[in-house]
C-alpha cells in the first residue's frame, strides 16, 4: 500500500524572509538605491515612515500647511478653555465682575462656533490630502513595476508583492488617515497643555516634566519591538497570500494529483506561523499601551497629591488649581492617545520599510537624450553579444548576427538554449553584458524603448489574454483601434467566426488568463493583436510549439499572411515551422551556427 502524500515542513526549506532583491544590472542606465540614504531613513521605525515617504507629503506642503494652521488654532482655543475657567471663578464669581462674564461667555460661544467651522474645514482638506498622497503612492508603486529588471519578478513571489499594494498600503492609510486626531493632534495638545501649565503654576509644570520622562522608558523599548514584530509578520501575510495565489492558479494540477490535502496542510502550517507572530504582535502592543497608561496614572496621582497640597497651603488659588485640573487631563489624555497611536505607527513602519523595498529596486533610467527610430532602414545587427543572468552561466555567447530588413531569420534550438533570451535582448528587456545591438547602426542601448517597441509585433509561446472582452484582448495590439479596424484583424487571423459564434460575441470575456478558450483560439487572437498592430518587425517566440499538428498546420498558414512585407524574426525547435525561411541558424551551448534545413520529409523533427 502506497503511503500518502503529506506535508511535512522539515521537508521543506524554510523560506528566508529577505528584502526584495536589489540587482545592479549590467548597464549604467539600471539606477540602484544609494546607500547612505538608505540607511539613515530606515534606523528608527517612524522615523523610516516620515522620512522614507517624505517626498510623497511634500507634494501637498500647501494644503498641509493649511491643515496644521487650522488644528493649531483648534487646540488654541480648546487650551485657552482652562483660562476662561480661571477668570470666571476667580474674577467674575468671586469678584462679582458682571463684565468679565460677558466677555469670557461671548469668547466661548463665539469660539465654539468658529472651533465647528474650521475643524469640518480642516477634517476636508486632512482627508483629501491623506486620500491623493496614498493614491500617489499607489501610482508610483504600480510605475516602478513596469520599469524593474525581470530578473526581479523571477525572484520575487508574486503574493509578497501584492501584499505590498494591499496589505501594506492599507496599514499606511490606516495610520495616515489616523495621524491628526491620534497623532499630530493630542502632540500638539501636549505642547500646548504644558505651555499652559507652566503659565498656571510653574511649580506643578516643573513636577510633571520632571516626571514624564519615567512613563516613556517602557513605551520608548517596546516601541522598536513592536515594530520588528510587526515587519515580520507582514512578510508571514505575504507568504500566506503567495500560497493561496499558487494554490488558485494550480487547481488543475492539485486536483489532477489529488493534492489537496496535502496544500491545505501546507497552508495551514503557515497560517500557524502567522498565528504566532500575531499574537506576539498583539500582545507586544498590549504592553506598549499598558506601559504608558500606567505611567500616565503614576502622573497623574502625583500631581494631584501635589496640587491638593499647595491649595491646602494656601500657596495655589482655588481658581488657579481649578484651572489646572482640565488641561492636566487633558495631557494626560493626549498622551494616552499617543501611546495608543503607536501601535499602528509602527505596524505603518514596519509596511513603509517593505514598500521602500520595492520602489528602491533599480530601474531602468530613460536617457532623456536617447533617440527615436521611425521605422527600420537597413537592417538589425548583433555585434560580438554576450549575456547571462545573475548566477548563472553564459545564456549567450559572442553572438554575431545581420538581420536584414524585409528578411525571414529562423533561429532553431533544443529548450533553454537562450532563443527566447534572445527575443528579450530585441525588444530591450534585458540588456547584453557585453557587445551591441544595433537598428540601422544606431546602438539599442542609445534608442527609446517605445520608439522600438513600436516597430515590433511578438506572437509568444504563451498568449497571455486579460479577463476582459476578446474585442479589448484584441485592440491591445493598438488601443487605439476602432472595432472596424479589430474586426478586420479578426478576419485575417480567421478568428472572427468563432468569436461571433460566441453568446455575446467580441464583448465575450475571455476568463482569467484566457481559460474560456482553447489553446489554438488564444494563439489566433494573439495573431489578430499582431494582425492589427500592422508592425514593421514581426518576433515569433515558439508561436505554434503548444499546439497539436492539425491545429498548428492551420496557424502557420495564417502566419505566412502576417510575415508578408515584414522582418520577421522566429524562434523555434521545430523545424517544420522554418521551410519559408531566407536564412537559419542554430542555437547551441549560447552560440549561433549556421543551419542547413533538413528536406521536406526531415522537417518533421523536433530540436
Amino acid at each position: 500500500m502506497k503511503r500518502p502524500l503529506e506535508y511535512n515542513p522539515d521537508l521543506i526549506q524554510k523560506s528566508e524572509h529577505l528584502p526584495l532583491e536589489k540587482e545592479k544590472g549590467s548597464a549604467k542606465k539600471w539606477k540602484t538605491p544609494n546607500p547612505k540614504k538608505e540607511s539613515s531613513e530606515t534606523e528608527g521605525g517612524p522615523g523610516l515612515l516620515i522620512f522614507g515617504l517624505f517626498r510623497f507629503v511634500k507634494k501637498y506642503k500647501g494644503r498641509i500647511s493649511i491643515i496644521i494652521g487650522l488644528l493649531c488654532f483648534e487646540i488654541g482655543f480648546y487650551a485657552s478653555i482652562p483660562f476662561s475657567f480661571k477668570y470666571l471663578i476667580d474674577e467674575a464669581l468671586i469678584n462679582r465682575n458682571q463684565n468679565a462674564l460677558y466677555w469670557i461667555g461671548g469668547y466661548l460661544a463665539i469660539g465654539t462656533i468658529t472651533f465647528a467651522i474650521l475643524g469640518t474645514v480642516r477634517d476636508y482638506l486632512y482627508n483629501w490630502a491623506s486620500a491623493r498622497i496614498i493614491q500617489d503612492l499607489r501610482l508610483q508603486m504600480y510605475e516602478h513595476l513596469d520599469r524593474l529588471n525581470l530578473d526581479f519578478f523571477s525572484n520575487n513571489k508574486l503574493g509578497d508583492i501584492l501584499s505590498r499594494f494591499f496589505n501594506d498600503l492599507a496599514a499606511l492609510e490606516h495610520a495616515l488617515l489616523a495621524f491628526i486626531p491620534w497623532g499630530l493632534g493630542p502632540l500638539l495638545e501636549a505642547a500646548f497643555g504644558t505651555m499652559l501649565l507652566f503659565l498656571l503654576d510653574w511649580k506643578l509644570a516643573l513636577i510633571a516634566l520632571l516626571i514624564w520622562p519615567i512613563t516613556f522608558l517602557g513605551p520608548g523599548f517596546l516601541s522598536r519591538k513592536s515594530t520588528e514584530i510587526s515587519y515580520t509578520r507582514k512578510l508571514e501575510e505575504a507568504q500566506v497570500l503567495s500560497l493561496v495565489e499558487e494554490s488558485i492558479s494550480a487547481q488543475n494540477l492539485i486536483r489532477a494529483y489529488d493534492l489537496s490535502d496535502y496544500f491545505f496542510n501546507r497552508f495551514k502550517n503557515n497560517c500557524e506561523k502567522l498565528f504566532q507572530i500575531s499574537l506576539r504582535l498583539g500582545l507586544t502592543n498590549s504592553y506598549l499601551e499598558r506601559s504608558a497608561g500606567s505611567g500616565i496614572l503614576f502622573l497623574q496621582g502625583v500631581l494631584l497629591l501635589v496640587g491638593t497640597i499647595f491649595a491646602y497651603h494656601n500657596t495655589l488659588s482655588i481658581g488657579t488649581l481649578a484651572a489646572f485640573l482640565p488641561p492636566f487631563l487633558n495631557l494626560s489624555y493626549s498622551l494616552l492617545y499617543l501611546s495608543q497611536y503607536l501601535p499602528a505607527l509602527n505596524h505603518a513602519s514596519g509596511s513603509a520599510k517593505r514598500i521602500l523595498e520595492l520602489l528602491r529596486a533599480p530601474v531602468f533610467e530613460s536617457d532623456p537624450e536617447e533617440a527615436s527610430i521611425p521605422e527600420l532602414k537597413e537592417a538589425i545587427y548583433f555585434e560580438n553579444v554576450h549575456f547571462r543572468y545573475k548566477g548563472r552561466s553564459k545564456n549567450l555567447s559572442d553572438i554575431t548576427l545581420t538581420i536584414p530588413k524585409g528578411s525571414y531569420t529562423a533561429i532553431v534550438g533544443g529548450s533553454g538554449v537562450g532563443k527566447s533570451t534572445f527575443i528579450k535582448l530585441l525588444l530591450g528587456m534585458v540588456q547584453p553584458n557585453e557587445g551591441k545591438i544595433l537598428f540601422d547602426g544606431m546602438n539599442l542601448n542609445s534608442l527609446s524603448r517605445s520608439s522600438v517597441r513600436s516597430l515590433i509585433g511578438v506572437v509568444f509561446q504563451e498568449t497571455f489574454l486579460f479577463n476582459t472582452t476578446i474585442f479589448e484582448n484584441i485592440r491591445i495590439g493598438k488601443p487605439s483601434a476602432t472595432l472596424e479596424e479589430v474586426i478586420e484583424a479578426a478576419k485575417k487571423a480567421e478568428i472572427h467566426e468563432m468569436i461571433l459564434s460566441l453568446p455575446m460575441g467580441y464583448e465575450t470575456n475571455a476568463g482569467d488568463r484566457g481559460t474560456k478558450l482553447s489553446g489554438g483560439e488564444r494563439q489566433r487572437i494573439a495573431i489578430a493583436r499582431a494582425f492589427l498592430r500592422n508592425p514593421q518587425i514581426l518576433l515569433l517566440d515558439e508561436a505554434t510549439s503548444s499546439l497539436d499538428p492539425v491545429t498548428e498546420a492551420r496557424i502557420m498558414k495564417t502566419l505566412s499572411l502576417l510575415r508578408e512585407g515584414r522582418t520577421v524574426i522566429s524562434v523555434t525547435h521545430r523545424l517544420s515551422t522554418i521551410r519559408e525561411a531566407d536564412q537559419v541558424f542554430q542555437m547551441r551551448n549560447g552560440k549561433l551556427e549556421r543551419f542547413s534545413v533538413p528536406e521536406p520529409e526531415q522537417q518533421a523533427m523536433v530540436l
